[in-house]
């Protein structure tokens, strides 16, 4: 399975597995009155052939940042990418939180541009407790507009079961688990286990935490190609090479060899993809209005940290 399909992140622990992750989400600002792109030396109409290349978009993100470890102390200040910059919010709620993240940029007009949400840093009394399972950059286009900030993302669960205090026991209750061999018995019964587990902990231990948000903040030819694309209903570009065959390019017959009908368990017909990458960029190429591109180098953004207390 590509990397693209798990974001292996923190704090959102994933009942159905032993890791701990969520999902980048596309978010985009939609406005009847959305200001137009910023003024442009580029000539009305003027377009280049670009290709969306999700391998060369993962490895211009890959190395930007590494977060600190669980332990570690640790505190940052707000730092924009191009003048974009996370914002993340936190409700509290029962001894446990929920973060939301959406995006600013300082620049007028429409601000496009390849990045995350889902990617988070916890901290109790500035002692990093996000869980080590490191975090994988799956690129969702986000766009702002003005002043104006995208919309927020889904929630994203912050309770004690989700820290590192607890990480290595969670994870331990799914190690040695045989998926291939267990009954459904056994398995209704592990599943029980963690439900217990996680109610145990769910609330947080007491302290002073802060939340930051971060990701890579990807612009260039890769954002403006993924603005073109979006704009003829392409979405979760990230996914395509499993989900083409749903998507606005499904009749393309370049990828009709690599996908194929499949019976789910209740008789119903699901289409399956697997589409070489080669073979998916080729089919994303398109001609991309210069005006769209923005000179800006691959870098990281992260948001000023919200701040809560659990007493």
């Amino acid at each position: 399975m590509h990397k693209g399909l798990m974001v292996i992140g923190a704090i959102t622990v994933a009942s159905a597995s032993a890791a701990v992750g969520w999902y980048g989400v596309k978010w985009i600002v939609s406005s009847d009155e959305a200001p137009a792109a910023a003024p442009s030396d580029t000539p009305a109409g003027a377009t280049v052939p670009l290709s969306y290349d999700l391998a060369a978009i993962e490895s211009a993100a890959e190395g930007l940042f590494n977060p600190p470890a669980c332990g570690e102390t640790w505190t940052a200040d707000a730092t924009s990418a191009n003048g974009v910059i996370p914002v993340v919010s936190v409700e509290t709620a029962d001894g446990a939180a929920s973060a939301r993240v959406a995006f600013t940029s300082e620049a007028e007009g429409i601000t496009a541009f390849l990045a995350q949400q889902g990617q988070l840093i916890v901290t109790r009394d500035d002692v990093v407790v996000t869980p080590e399972w490191g975090s994988e950059f799956v690129p969702e286009l986000i766009m702002t507009a003005g002043e104006s900030p995208s919309a927020a993302s889904d929630t994203y669960a912050i309770t004690g079961s989700s820290l590192c205090d607890v990480a290595d026991e969670m994870s331990a209750l799914w190690d040695d688990f045989d998926w291939d061999n267990a009954t459904d018995e056994e398995v209704a019964a592990r599943y029980e286990e963690v439900a217990e587990f996680e109610a145990e902990h769910s609330s947080l231990p007491a302290g002073e935490y802060k939340v930051y948000a971060w990701s890579p903040i990807i612009q260039g030819e890769a954002a403006a190609v993924a603005r073109s694309l979006t704009e003829e209903g392409l979405t979760d570009l990230a996914l395509l090479q499993y989900t083409a065959g749903y998507s606005a390019i499904a009749d393309d017959e370049r990828i009709a060899p690599y996908c194929e009908e499949s019976e789910t368990p209740d008789g119903a017909t699901e289409l399956l993809c697997d589409v070489p990458q080669d073979v998916l960029t080729e089919v994303l190429t398109r001609d991309v209005p210069e005006s769209y591109i923005v000179d800006a180098e691959p870098t990281v953004a992260i948001s000023e940290a919200f701040t809560f207390t659990v007493e």
